[in-house]
């Protein structure tokens, strides 16, 4: 083992996640898509399920026997790292829980399996880090779809300090960590407000408990539109430009915007205006028709090829009440009856959009839902500026962490038992067991 300086620096050696995993895999959507589905069964975890802040089983997909046995090369075991390597959510990542052992991914979701050398919380939050998302964004394949591919994640370099020191690591981020989930927890909480303020206005639009007059979205619909498409060249610059991913179900995201140069007749054309409702018609099939209402602040801006924007006649119908319906489990099902799939991706078009039956309670009821909507909303921006600020805070924690800085006086005080675990972790991996001590 070789020292050199007398400083309390180890430098950690960087390994390719092929080195200490004993899996990297992503499985499928059995045949028939959404319509092969169980009403209970093994579990299906699909992209919608990955998040930062944890697992969320809120649509969670079944499969029976025979459909999971043609997905047994990916068996999930707890605390298997998900990562998602495709589509809008591309990068997510969590770790599965325990009541998902023997679950399966579809071809969305990716499992990495550690081996005992690599604890996988420290590969989860590694991942996580502000560093490694930009570069999960900057190595996606497959043109201008977002893709990681299984080899990519095999080659990802990863640092790896002693098992020990990671557990460190672990322990004093997941301390700061418990204060971004009760922050989510706190919103997740909140975000169930409006669908219960929903159902308490107009009923349980799936029975139509209310009875209200029903006709088809098209009899309200005064123009529908197709996005533009401009070649890549033509990005970067100009005007502002709503993509598949700015579309959260039924909100905008609008952390990332990007650009694109226009001439006056597209612009005119494309343009996005307060109270448009934007629909994506090109995604998974769990996240195609998902939409969300043009709201003032947004200034000028146009929208691309994967979307439809929707202009209403609002003496018929309020643009809130038609995206929150079109958002619930119901109203999306009503939409994506007649989904076309190709290759794990799903589209509606505007015929699908005009022939969606839809519930048409007073206008009167509507524009007083919309109010309502309006103050929600502010509260929920509020909430947002928070959970950015615990994020930023928790970044500069996981920067500190894979740089060393976080436990650098405590590596100072283990340091003998520390270089001798990251020797025999060298020859284990069959790496040089020269151990660099700066």
């Amino acid at each position: 083992m070789k020292q050199t300086g007398q400083s309390n620096k180890i430098v950690w050696p960087k390994v390719r996640l092929e080195c200490v995993t004993s899996k990297v895999g992503s499985g499928a959507t059995p045949r028939g898509g959404d319509a092969a589905y169980q009403k209970s069964g093994i579990p299906l975890v699909r992209s919608m399920n990955v998040h930062f802040n944890g697992f969320r089983p809120h649509g969670l997909a079944f499969i029976d026997e025979t459909q999971a046995a043609e997905l047994d090369n990916v068996i999930v075991q707890a605390n298997d790292v998900f990562i998602n390597i495709t589509g809008a959510s591309i990068g997510r990542v969590t770790l599965a829980p325990p009541q998902m052992a023997g679950a399966r991914v579809n071809q969305h979701v990716c499992i990495i399996r550690t081996t005992d050398i690599l604890d996988p919380r420290f590969l989860a939050y590694f991942l996580v880090s502000a560093e490694q998302q930009a570069l999960i964004q900057g190595n996606q394949t497959g043109g201008t779809r977002q893709a990681l591919t299984k080899g990519q994640l095999l080659d990802w370099k990863c640092p790896l300090p002693a098992r020990r020191e990671q557990r460190r690591i672990i322990e004093l981020l997941e301390r700061a960590d418990a204060l971004r989930r009760q922050r989510a927890d706190g919103d997740a909480l909140a975000s169930r407000i409006l669908p219960a303020l929903f159902q308490k206005f107009f009923g349980n639009l799936s029975h139509n408990t209310k009875n209200w007059h029903c006709d088809l979205l098209g009899s309200v619909i005064a123009d529908t539109r197709n996005g533009l498409y401009k070649h890549a060249d033509f990005y970067g610059r100009g005007t502002q430009v709503l993509k598949m991913f700015n579309i959260l179900a039924g909100r905008l995201n609008l952390e990332r915007v990007d650009q694109v140069e226009v001439t006056a007749d597209e612009f005119a054309s494309y343009r996005l205006e307060p109270g448009d409702i934007l629909i994506n018609r090109v995604n998974t099939p769990e996240l195609v028709g998902k939409c969300a209402v043009i709201q003032r602040e947004l200034g000028d801006a146009v929208f691309e090829s994967k979307n439809i924007r929707v202009r209403l006649n609002t003496a018929l119908a309020h643009p809130e009440y038609v995206a929150h319906f079109l958002n619930t489990s119901f109203g999306h099902a009503t939409l994506c009856q007649g989904v076309k799939h190709a290759i794990g991706m799903a589209t509606i078009n505007n015929s699908d959009l005009r022939n969606c039956r839809l519930p048409l309670p007073p206008i009167e009821l509507q524009t007083e839902w919309a109010r309502h909507v309006a103050g929600m909303r502010k509260t929920a921006t509020q909430a947002e500026a928070s959970a950015k600020t615990l994020e930023k805070l928790f970044q500069v924690l996981l920067h500190r962490a894979f740089t060393g800085e976080l436990t650098a006086r405590w590596r100072e005080a283990h340091m003998k038992e520390l270089l001798v675990e990251m020797e025999q972790q060298a020859k284990a991996l069959g790496l040089s067991t020269k151990v660099a001590h700066v």
